[in-house]
């Protein structure tokens, strides 16, 4: 027997194990910067050193962590938010074709609202200057909020949520409260079964929110219309709760968003790294692969646009904007409301 013929069967044991990780793991022995300075040896593919997680992409330092984040940043910083689509068919005519409502009452309503318009100095914007026009229907007592959010349902082809399942809205680490309430949203139900997460709007279904919450979440999404003085006041205790996980800068300066990004991967030591860009706020969203949708994880959110936004303490010295709230001035819900979660067809 050749004294060779021992290293013969290591090197062959090794190559077949490196065959079989790389075909079990696509990243597992690679790392996806084009610009990766690390030693491409055998040996170090063997070892399989700790790996990070951005978007689904594995990078084995540092380096090549921050140069494809700056690179995402810097996309998403340029990036314009979308204009919300129009309605499809206006709220009015929909509620007068279902009978809820008379073309008399919905030019009653159409008037007091332009009235409003006319007293505050506000220019109309899709319905939104002298408020909604579903709250004049209610204002007037042409409609009950039960009616108009029906119709709204119909106006965006969603299922009517009628509860929420409270474990599912509070649960830590999930969506940052400053994007929920832009877009006047609650996460409330999760069907493990199908990796499904519904959406509440209690406004208009804002459909690049859904998308940007699915990617960044990785699980499947599905909006509903909820009743929108149910989610105002649910999102009005929300911000009494403590929420450690989120922590929000104002900032729209590369350099800075990079600085503060990489103090908390250093800090924190996630195994991924998840990024998208909802209206005026960038989100990043560090936590372990194995946390899931609704595990604590750590959201890092950066608003590029100056305006009036919650900001919550970070988790170490950094530049967060302290700002305040408006309190809402409705009536609190009966308690029977939230209980349960319902969803209507």
């Amino acid at each position: 027997m050749s004294f060779r013929q021992p290293l013969t069967r290591s090197a062959d044991w090794i190559k077949r194990r490196l065959a079989s990780n790389s075909n079990s793991s696509p990243n597992a022995a690679s790392c996806a910067s084009p610009l990766c300075t690390a030693l491409k040896t055998r040996w170090r593919q063997f070892r399989r050193d700790p790996k990070i997680l951005l978007d689904g992409k594995s990078y084995c330092q540092p380096q090549c962590l921050e140069r494809a984040l700056a690179a995402q940043l810097s996309r998403l910083l340029a990036m314009n938010p979308p204009l919300p689509p129009p309605n499809r068919i206006p709220l009015g005519l929909l509620m007068v074709a279902r009978g809820k409502l008379t073309h008399v009452e919905v030019r009653a309503a159409l008037d007091a609202q332009s009235r409003a318009q006319t007293r505050t100095g506000t220019r109309a914007q899709s319905n939104d200057g002298g408020g909604k026009i579903g709250d004049w229907f209610e204002k007037l007592g042409f409609a009950t909020e039960q009616d108009v959010t029906a119709a709204l349902a119909l106006q965006w082809g969603c299922p009517v949520v009628s509860s929420f399942d409270l474990a599912i809205v509070n649960s830590p680490g999930s969506i940052p409260l400053s994007i929920l309430e832009a877009v006047q949203m609650l996460p409330v139900n999760y069907a493990a079964a199908t990796s499904t997460l519904y959406l509440a709007f209690g406004e208009r279904v804002d459909h690049a929110a859904v998308y940007a919450v699915e990617r960044t979440l990785n699980c499947r999404t599905q909006p509903c219309v909820g009743r929108r003085k149910s989610i105002a006041r649910q999102l009005e205790s929300m911000r009494h709760l403590g929420r450690p996980n989120d922590v929000e800068f104002v900032s729209r300066d590369l350099n800075e968003m990079i600085r503060i990004a990489m103090s908390y991967v250093s800090r924190l030591n996630p195994d991924e790294i998840r990024a998208s860009r909802v209206g005026r706020f960038i989100w990043l969203r560090l936590a372990a692969q194995s946390s899931g949708a609704h595990s604590p994880a750590t959201n890092l959110v950066f608003c590029v646009r100056a305006n009036s936004l919650p900001a919550y303490p970070p988790l170490f010295e950094s530049r967060p904007v302290p700002l305040s709230f408006p309190a809402l001035t409705d009536s609190r819900p009966n308690p029977q409301d939230d209980n349960a979660i319902a969803i209507e067809g």
